[in-house]
């Protein structure tokens, strides 16, 4: 089993243009992606912008491996407005077409978002998992997969909890739904190390980051407090050899940024290896 290195565009978050981007991404061997601002990064709503952008990727040899939701749809789409609710499933559902249309293969989401309180819990559960139940449907006619990630536990939100996801998308019981596990939210109030255990049966993909168990810091690994040999054992232990997303911010110029992942990922597929 091996994996590829592919990266987020959060680290061009700045950055309205994309595509000037694709040559270092191929200049420096990392060869997948994952879309995370629209519609700067995918004008999901202008035809021709989409032609643009798959025809500089096939051009590049980078590929979009996984789309995130933006996060207004993923407030609204577990929302107790039934009118936004439906507003945004729509525009998730275009979302996934330009997705198919650019060749990606996962759109990734949460189960909802932030919270008033814990009584609003079940409310927004239910009404996110409608939305992501008739999104799952959509997509699985694209060929896409779904996964769904565990969110951010330092304020209250759906799915802060891995266990919480899992009952999420366990309810839905979609089969091209799964998990996208994010390592810096797990270190959060939980494990990631353990959480591979849970939701490696249905991993999907993942976002990896590192952070000092305090706020989402989105730091290259070995820069925070995961436990990195723990997690590359557990990932190979369920079986997992599917992209390794980092999900970083440019605290550097691209370009080094680009080399320093490639070199931390060289470290980190020598513990898979022996794990």
């Amino acid at each position: 089993m091996s994996m590829d290195l592919g990266i987020s565009t959060l680290l061009w978050y700045d950055d309205d243009a994309l595509i000037p981007h694709l040559e270092v991404l191929a200049e420096e061997g990392v060869r997948h992606i994952e879309l995370r601002r629209l519609p700067e990064h995918l004008d999901y709503t202008d035809d021709a912008a989409v032609r643009r952008l798959a025809a500089a990727l096939e051009g590049s040899g980078v590929a979009v491996h996984t789309l995130h939701v933006p996060d207004k749809y993923i407030i609204e789409m577990s929302g107790l407005d039934e009118g936004a609710r439906v507003a945004a499933v729509a525009e998730v559902k275009r979302i996934a077409d330009a997705l198919k249309r650019i060749g990606g293969r996962v759109l990734v989401s949460h189960c909802g978002g932030l919270l008033q309180d814990e009584a609003e819990r079940p409310l927004q559960f239910a009404a996110g998992q409608e939305s992501l139940t008739e999104v799952a449907a959509f997509c699985r006619d694209l060929g896409l997969q779904v996964a769904v990630e565990n969110s951010l536990p330092t304020k209250l939100r759906v799915g802060d909890r891995v266990a919480e996801v899992v009952e999420f998308v366990e309810g839905i019981g979609a089969d091209n739904m799964g998990y996208c596990l994010d390592t810096s939210h797990a270190n959060i109030g939980e494990d990631a190390v353990a959480a591979v255990g849970v939701v490696g049966h249905r991993l999907m993909a993942l976002h990896i980051s590192d952070n000092d168990r305090q706020s989402d810091q989105h730091a290259l690994p070995f820069e925070g407090t995961v436990d990195w040999k723990g997690f590359m054992a557990a990932l190979k232990a369920v079986g997992y050899d599917g992209v390794f997303m980092l999900e970083v911010r440019g605290a550097r110029e691209p370009r080094l940024m680009l080399r320093e992942a490639n070199a931390r990922f060289e470290l980190l597929m020598e513990m898979y290896e022996s794990g």
